[in-house]
């Protein structure tokens, strides 16, 4: 068995080699510029029987972009050197995914932007949600006292951004205020004491209907953290295209924060966030507390454990009791030698220090420097290593690719490295898609940048240096979610 999938994987490694040096080849000779411009990020303006008015920002090039292409259900609606555009050939009753891309004049091509999906009503305005006045059950703990319905609409789906506004990440967070403060991890936002976005931008989703899949709205900005908690306090200030809004007119759905001192051991736990193993809709779990952890003898608790699942993407939810308080906020994952696994909250009591300074800050963000290590930290003696996981997708149909392979090259290899020169001693780790389209590479060592490329029979390879990122204190499993192939352009 073992020689079989080795044969199998020599051969579809050939296969990327032949494609990936063809068109290295073939772009080397066109154009000495081969930096794509930035992804831009999308958002619907309004929504009628009419039209569909659709605005994105701008991307950046080192050149300069000469032309952005506005895909209708995967297929091009429009080029315009605009940032704005108006789709008027809509039907009531029909419904319609658009995306954008960046073309450069040397003709690099950016990322999708985030899709954004539609459904022409025919009203000029759609209709506010109703709530329903019935309480869910959960089905551990009988009746609960909260609508889990209304408390998931303060619970966001946040997007890590970088200096060039490209989404490197995915997390959670909770909107503790009507002034659109929220309350998340630190390491959503940065590392080390530094911000991947140095103004301490990220993109916001808010959860409307927990059904649907959710979209980015809206811009947060950084205003207060500690990264010895993990914690960390963002604002929202804007709309996509930077037009400033006033977070009250936003009719938030803040949490209510309870006394996380008063949690026993035994009681329920209710977790929500946006792992990225769930897709685009909010995800539920539920479990009990398991005990309580106090690193330093304080006396005081610093995390507390639940069998409650909190995985990647959930970082920085929320966490609540059976009355719908906030307790917690969902941060760490930790697995035993025998494969046990136990979830860790950050307690809430321990967030209100942070969150009040980030109030009373105001509008002035709290931007942090970097830290550089004094003489006297203490160096690890190895690495962790992680599982990588995600699904490749048709881009077209949606459907799983089945017998697709995803490859991490070893650190410091770049896709160019590979062409020219393949051999496997370059290859750090690879996944074969099965039937669900879904992967593992494993044995992935924290605190490197890796070149990743994926490919399947019958699409065009997607390659990227130093695509993935794994933070030196980084201890959870990736999933990396959904990623399309593309049969032609």
């Amino acid at each position: 068995m073992v020689k079989m999938k080795s044969v199998k994987f020599q051969f579809i490694i050939t296969a990327v080699i032949v494609l990936m040096a063809t068109l290295l080849t073939s772009c080397a000779g066109d154009k000495e510029d081969e930096t794509p411009p930035t992804a831009p990020l999308l958002t619907i303006l309004s929504v009628n029987e009419d039209y569909v008015g659709l605005a994105w920002s701008e991307s950046y090039d080192d050149v300069g972009v000469d032309e952005y292409r506005l895909y209708r259900n995967s297929e091009v609606l429009a080029k315009v050197k605009e940032t704005e555009y108006e789709d008027r050939d809509v039907e009531t009753g029909k419904e319609y995914e658009y995306y954008v891309v960046a073309y450069d004049k040397a003709g690099n091509r950016s990322s999708k932007s985030i899709k954004q999906k539609v459904a022409i009503s025919g009203e000029k305005l759609p209709p506010e949600p109703q709530e329903p006045q019935r309480t869910p059950t959960d089905p551990k703990a009988g009746q609960s006292d909260f609508n889990l319905k209304k408390i998931s609409k303060s619970t966001i789906k946040l997007y890590t951004l970088d200096d060039d506004f490209n989404v490197i990440a995915m997390g959670s967070g909770t909107i503790v205020n009507k002034d659109g403060y929220i309350l998340t991890n630190f390491h959503c936002v940065g590392e080390n004491g530094k911000l991947y976005n140095s103004d301490g931008y990220v993109a916001v989703a808010i959860t409307d209907d927990v059904k649907k899949n959710i979209q980015p709205q809206y811009i947060a900005q950084y205003r207060h953290g500690v990264e010895s908690l993990d914690l960390a306090v963002l604002k929202i200030v804007s709309d996509l295209n930077w037009n400033a809004v006033s977070a009250r007119d936003l009719n938030l759905s803040p949490i209510t924060i309870a006394d996380s001192d008063n949690i026993e051991l035994g009681d329920i736990i209710n977790i929500l966030g946006y792992p990225a193993v769930g897709g685009e809709t909010i995800t539920f779990t539920a479990g009990y507390v398991s005990g309580f952890i106090d690193e330093d003898g304080d006396s005081e608790i610093d995390w507390i454990k639940t069998d409650a699942i909190v995985n990647h993407g959930n970082s920085g939810g929320t966490a609540i009791n059976n009355k719908g308080e906030m307790i917690g906020v969902p941060t760490a994952k930790i697995a035993g030698p025998d494969n046990d696994i136990m979830f860790y909250l950050k307690p809430i009591n321990q967030a209100l220090p942070v969150l009040e300074n980030a109030i009373a800050r105001g509008d002035d963000p709290n931007l942090p420097a970097p830290q550089t290590p004094g003489p006297g930290m203490e160096q690890p003696g190895s690495k962790a290593v992680v599982s990588i996981t995600g699904r490749l997708v048709d881009s077209y149909t949606r459907k799983p690719v089945r017998g697709g392979i995803f490859i991490i090259l070893q650190e410091g290899v770049t896709i160019r490295d590979f062409a020219n020169n393949p051999q496997e001693s370059m290859i750090l780790s690879y996944g074969e898609s099965d039937r669900n389209g879904i992967f593992v590479c494993d044995y992935v060592p924290a605190g490197g940048y890796y070149s990743v490329l994926a490919y399947a029979d019958e699409y065009l390879p997607v390659a990227e240096d130093y695509a993935l990122e794994i933070p030196a204190d980084w201890y959870d499993d990736v999933d990396l979610g959904d990623i399309y192939l593309e049969t032609e352009y």
